[in-house]
């Protein structure tokens, strides 16, 4: 409380030096100080608004370039293939597409090489989507099936 009051009495004393130099001004003179300094306060406000406002435009457009890089980035993923690529096992592959498409798949030996995987998905594309990549990974499909179960559909396919 005695710092506000300290404020308020030294805020005091600059408005009546104020008052007291516009006071000694002739009515011309003391008009033109009080529009030079409104002028000077609203471009002040106005510059310190539109830096503002270019800095968050830069913003935008980073985070719009951003955007446009992960969405870049996640539909060329099956391209972009890791220089260890050929040493993945079969179900590291099926794992990679299957987490890239955010499905959750199942997979079984089946022998030395077979597998047999399971995944679920409410949409058809999806699943076409998933076992288009890994077809491009070099897993060979063996058998599949496909079946409706209240929304999902159900994959069921045998791959080496």
């Amino acid at each position: 409380m005695k710092n506000f009051a300290s404020l308020q009495s030294k805020i005091d004393q600059l408005f009546d030096r104020v008052n007291e130099y516009l006071d000694r001004l002739t009515v011309r003179e003391r008009i033109m100080v009080i529009v030079a300094g409104i002028v000077i306060v609203v471009a002040s406000i106005g510059s310190a608004l539109w830096y503002m406002h270019l800095a968050a435009e830069t913003q935008n457009k980073r985070l719009i370039d951003l955007k446009e890089t992960m969405v870049w980035m996640q539909t060329n993923v099956v391209s972009m293939k890791p220089a260890d690529d050929l040493a993945l096992s079969t179900t590291d592959k099926i794992q990679r597409v299957a987490q890239q498409q955010g499905l959750s798949v199942a997979t079984q030996q089946q022998g030395e090489k077979a597998f047999q995987l399971i995944a679920q998905h409410e949409n058809y594309a999806v699943l076409a989507n998933f076992l288009t990549q890994i077809a491009q990974m070099g897993v060979s499909i063996d058998q599949m099936d496909m079946q409706k179960q209240d929304n999902q559909i159900k994959l069921t396919a045998s791959v080496h």
